[in-house]
């Protein structure tokens, strides 16, 4: 007789777009693996009014993604043998270190790395700015330090947020000091809003002070949200996060825990964000056009076995030239550039498929195996079939 397929609640509110992405990414493992009896809740308000608790009462273990009190995890943990995995910041924090729980998040320090070589592509600003929002929430504060590790040498990050008055406990940014933080910052400046909603703020108090954007002032957010992005004015840049890849490996990880597998004692970061550049940082001079448009270029061909001179025969340059401005603006050649891309496929198959070595090499655009397996160990430090081992999702 079968054994009794696991009941697993999946606690992920999927009124947003990061929501509906990290949804995904666990229906892709799930439909992959199809091992499970899936309850769902979709709404915080689920959560708040039992709805969890009563799910979890017969259940054998618990994705969740939203915040919830102390008490009530307590209560849920009354039953030793449920296993929970935890990949929102909030809950990730009151999860960490707990007996039968473990936990996944977004890297939002190479979130802010992401923005900042991105910016510097551009060219160099005046002056660069940050904007928080109305409070400084641990994953906003990492993405600015990010952010700030890799701003040009010599350059001061200014930095906003919405508690600098008596209206601190207010939870929407005050148009009225944020107007005046940008009015003050030098020209040309750049500013990272933490997420969409928070950039999309500074573009509605550029056109009310009547700067140019992105000539006088640069905008990029993180999201990618559809709805904030294509609807602002102008559109507004900005980093898709890996919520798919998040909601993948937290299934792959509740998997492996409930079938007695090794996993991570350790919160796993999850990073690998992806670049939607419209018109708020539209306008790039040549060179910084140049080398967006060979990154482009590779990021859709580098599987497909391509070399440098295929990416200057592109864009109907010499490979000199191409080379010498992807080290200006980025400090990397097109080559490191072509192979960071495919060794990080190649980690992703490793660890999110059960492909063999030899075809993750050949997916990835790697012809050459052996020349593969030295760049992978000189990169990482350890071999494909022990990054597979330490990491594997399934």
């Amino acid at each position: 007789m079968d054994k009794a397929r696991p009941k697993i609640v999946i606690a992920i509110p999927t009124n947003g777009s990061n929501g509906r992405e990290l949804m995904s990414g666990v229906f892709q493992y799930l439909n992959e693996h199809p091992r499970w009896e899936i309850q769902t809740i979709i709404t915080a308000t689920g959560v708040r009014t039992g709805g969890l608790e009563v799910a979890a009462s017969d259940a054998d273990g618990i994705l969740i993604a939203m915040s919830c009190s102390k008490e009530l995890l307590d209560k849920v943990q009354s039953r030793k043998t449920i296993k929970i995995v935890a990949c929102d910041d909030g809950i990730v924090r009151l999860c960490r270190g707990r007996s039968g729980c473990r936990t996944l998040q977004l890297d939002s320090v190479s979130i802010g790395k992401d923005v900042a070589q991105y910016l510097n592509s551009l060219g160099r600003f005046a002056a660069y700015g940050f904007v928080h929002g109305p409070f400084r929430q641990p994953w906003s504060v990492d993405r600015e330090r990010g952010f700030r590790s890799l701003m040009p040498h010599g350059m001061k990050l200014h930095v906003f947020h919405g508690n600098d008055s008596q209206e601190s406990a207010s939870p929407i940014i005050h148009q009225t000091q944020l107007s005046e933080w940008i009015a003050g910052l030098p020209k040309p400046v750049t500013v990272f809003g933490a997420n969409d909603r928070f950039a999309n703020e500074v573009l509605i108090v550029c056109r009310r002070l009547g700067l140019k954007v992105p000539q006088q002032v640069a905008v990029i957010g993180c999201d990618n949200d559809p709805f904030v992005c294509t609807n602002a004015v102008p559109a507004l840049s900005s980093l898709q996060l890996p919520f798919r890849t998040l909601g993948y490996r937290a299934a792959a990880t509740l998997d492996r825990m409930l079938t007695g597998k090794p996993v991570p004692t350790k919160t796993v970061y999850i990073s690998g964000s992806r670049l939607f550049a419209r018109a708020s940082t539209a306008n790039m001079p040549p060179a910084a056009a140049l080398v967006e448009k060979a990154g482009n270029f590779i990021a859709e061909h580098a599987f497909d076995g391509i070399r440098v001179g295929d990416v200057a025969r592109h864009l109907g340059v010499s490979r000199t030239l191409l080379d010498l401005r992807f080290r200006q603006m980025r400090g990397e050649s097109v080559l490191s550039r072509i192979q960071e891309v495919r060794l990080a496929e190649v980690r992703r198959q490793l660890v999110e498929t059960n492909n063999t070595i030899l075809q993750i090499g050949r997916n990835s655009g790697f012809n050459d195996p052996d020349n593969l397996k030295r760049l992978f160990k000189k990169r990482f430090g350890t071999s494909m079939r022990q990054y597979r081992h330490n990491n594997a999702a399934s």
